[in-house]
């Protein structure tokens, strides 16, 4: 799949479905789960396709995981030198 191809996958998600339709939250209980709307679900795959063709900074997962998620998603990463810093 061409970047182009990609591209215009996320702006039909983007013009299709407002961010405030989308419902996602993290729960802990020992492991993880993730529950999220349809909407949800469909931002979270714009959101990290755009990972996929730009810098991992345009790509905005805070919306979707609000004060009822257990926890978010701080940090996208494209290289394992990003992740170390994040994590150091």
């Amino acid at each position: 799949m061409s970047d182009d191809e990609i591209l215009k996958v996320v702006q039909l998600i983007d013009a299709s479905i407002p961010k405030s339709c989308g419902v996602a939250k993290f729960r802990s209980y020992g492991e993880v789960a993730l529950y999220a709307n349809r909407e949800g679900y469909l931002r979270i795959a714009a959101e990290m396709l755009k990972c996929a063709l730009t810098n991992p900074m345009s790509a905005d997962l805070h919306y979707l995981f609000n004060e009822d998620s257990d926890f978010g998603i701080d940090q996208l990463t494209t290289t394992e030198d990003q992740l170390a810093f994040f994590c150091s």
